[in-house]
């Protein structure tokens, strides 16, 4: 039923966009790939009609915050589509694949110089946010797009003006420690018998870089500035020699 729902609305079109193809779904919906009246590929995020009525205020961040971001490396917000049942947000189409394909559809192995460059242009990716008064809250492989090395940061389904009771900065710390983590442990290689271990045993990192991700997940005093956890990062990991236990 769910397969019907995605492929029914190929080839149909909504205001001046012609559905092509489904390429995501998730708790809101549907995510197609769609053609403007002149050629031009964008994304349109289909809501669920039940589930939007019920959280149509929350809903209203992601159109109103990206309405006021404007940058490459995010998703420019293009419009709504309103009509036959159908309601969605049309955004710009990024190309590249998520760090969740590549990792586990590709089987990518990221090296020490992709792991610091993706690294990196994602931390800056979210000094921009931060600087611009917004908190990601959902940092995560399947919302992080790399293309050619360039990195792309899609999803703000939960972002939020900051507000530093409810929606602090630091929210989107302990998604980008889980984020760096997976990178991490792609070229992880088990050989013979193997006992779980917490990641800090596991990877092979010197003191430096365990207290930098530690500070990212909470486990130690957590970061409260982007800034720092920039200048932290470049210190200890732009020439790092790491290796991994197996």
């Amino acid at each position: 039923m769910w397969l019907y729902k995605k492929i029914k609305y190929v080839g149909k079109q909504f205001g001046r966009y012609t559905i092509e193809k489904p390429i995501g779904e998730g708790k809101y919906g549907l995510c197609f790939l769609a053609k403007s009246d002149l050629g031009q590929m964008v994304a349109i995020k289909k809501f669920k009609r039940s589930l939007f009525k019920k959280n149509s205020e929350k809903n209203a961040y992601e159109a109103i915050i990206l309405s006021q971001l404007k940058d490459k490396r995010i998703p420019e917000f293009l419009g709504v589509i309103n009509e036959k049942g159908f309601y969605g947000f049309v955004l710009e189409f990024k190309n590249g694949s998520t760090v969740e394909d590549i990792l586990f559809k590709y089987k990518h192995k990221f090296n020490r110089k992709e792991f610091f460059n993706i690294g990196i242009k994602l931390i800056r990716i979210i000094m921009y946010l931060h600087e611009n008064g917004v908190v990601h809250r959902d940092i995560r492989i399947p919302n992080v797009l790399v293309d050619n090395g360039e990195v792309y940061l899609i999803d703000f389904g939960l972002a939020r003006w900051v507000d530093n009771n409810q929606y602090p900065y630091n929210l989107d710390f302990s998604y980008l420690g889980d984020f760096l983590l997976y990178l991490l442990y792609s070229s992880f290689e088990i050989k013979g018998k193997h006992k779980k271990m917490p990641w800090y045993e596991e990877l092979l990192l010197t003191f430096e870089q365990k207290v930098f991700l530690k500070k990212l997940l909470g486990i130690k005093l957590m970061y409260e500035d982007i800034h720092d956890i920039e200048v932290d990062f470049i210190r200890v990991f732009k020439n790092y020699n790491c290796f991994l236990k197996s």
